[in-house]
């Protein structure tokens, strides 16, 4: 790798051992430049600006949100002039790298995405914009808006199961229509998922069975329900499939959500509301620099998964 364009959320700039790192790969003769976000328009501008540069590869730190930005500014960009995308996970989740099986460590991480291949990945996209991994709408969108940021910080994850176990029971599902191919019905919706990822919220597995290099989406649709029918409902999360009567699961290439009132849905976390929306698949879209034998690509799923370990060499000496 010849060059490379390294972006850093401002948030989370502060990193002595990614500077470390940095100043080693340039004494090998790796071209490294580094920008840092100072607020959102950024991550656009020094990904165009990098590929005008010609960069073979840009790497992004920060969280879901910074993934989401990187993944649209490079769909802005003709396809031959689109780098690859490398990630270091520096936010709360982290859901696509941690589902993806991307080093958690950030030295490690760097690392990784200096010196693996990219594969190529679908991405999601609604009206005109896109997402890399999970749009998860209703109960789910509510108790992530509704999470305080301080506690994000301090439960990381859990703090959406926390808020979320409290709110449960004094949810109003969303009332509206499903439609894609060979379907359509009418839905009350409590909890409306569509993944090329698998996970939202701080590590919840929503659409399990997505890969985000098979040309679907995957959708899952939970239907109101009271307290006795909890434990037909957890069955039915164990056994996904398109007919279930509380809990339903569908694997398309396009799906369109209808509500009498606006949903509430994150797209890599990032807030927006709709009462009609359509969703559909961009396949292999862009190169993302996550392991050859992720769990999120297809070709993987009946192979054993090996560590992404062994890449931290931040700690050598200069």
């Amino acid at each position: 790798m010849s060059s490379i364009r390294l972006i850093l959320n401002g948030k989370s700039s502060d990193q002595p051992k990614l500077r470390k790192m940095v100043n080693r790969l340039r004494k090998q003769g790796i071209g490294v430049d580094v920008r840092v976000t100072w607020e959102g328009s950024d991550i656009e501008d020094f990904i165009h600006q990098a590929s005008a540069n010609g960069v073979e590869r840009v790497i992004v730190g920060g969280g879901d949100g910074t993934l989401h930005g990187a993944a649209n500014a490079l769909m802005k960009l003709p396809e031959e002039y689109r780098p690859s995308l490398g990630i270091i996970p520096l936010g709360t989740a982290n859901d696509f790298a941690r589902a993806a099986g991307v080093p958690l460590n950030p030295p490690e991480a760097f690392a990784f995405a200096v010196r693996e291949d990219a594969q190529p990945i679908d991405l999601g996209k609604v009206a005109d914009t896109y997402f890399i991994n999970v749009v998860s709408g209703g109960f789910g969108a509510s108790v992530t808006a509704s999470t305080p940021a301080m506690l994000k910080r301090m439960l990381g994850g859990g703090a959406y199961s926390l808020v979320g176990a409290v709110r449960i029971l004094s949810f109003s599902p969303y009332q509206g229509k499903l439609r894609m191919p060979g379907f359509e019905s009418d839905a009350s919706m409590v909890v409306v998922a569509v993944g090329n990822g698998r996970q939202a919220g701080g590590a919840q597995e929503l659409t399990t069975k997505a890969f985000v290099d098979d040309g679907l989406l995957d959708v899952l649709v939970i239907e109101g329900f009271g307290l006795r029918k909890v434990p037909k409902l957890l069955r039915e999360l164990e056994h996904l499939s398109p007919e279930g009567d509380l809990v339903r699961y569908f694997r398309v290439p396009w799906v369109e959500i209808e509500s009498k009132k606006a949903i509430p849905m994150t797209l890599d976390g990032e807030m927006q509301e709709y009462t009609h929306a359509r969703f559909e698949v961009v396949s292999q879209a862009i190169e993302v620099v996550i392991p050859e034998n992720s769990k999120l690509l297809e070709r993987n799923k009946h192979r054993p998964r090996k560590s992404t370990a062994g890449y931290d060499d931040a700690d050598d000496d200069d």
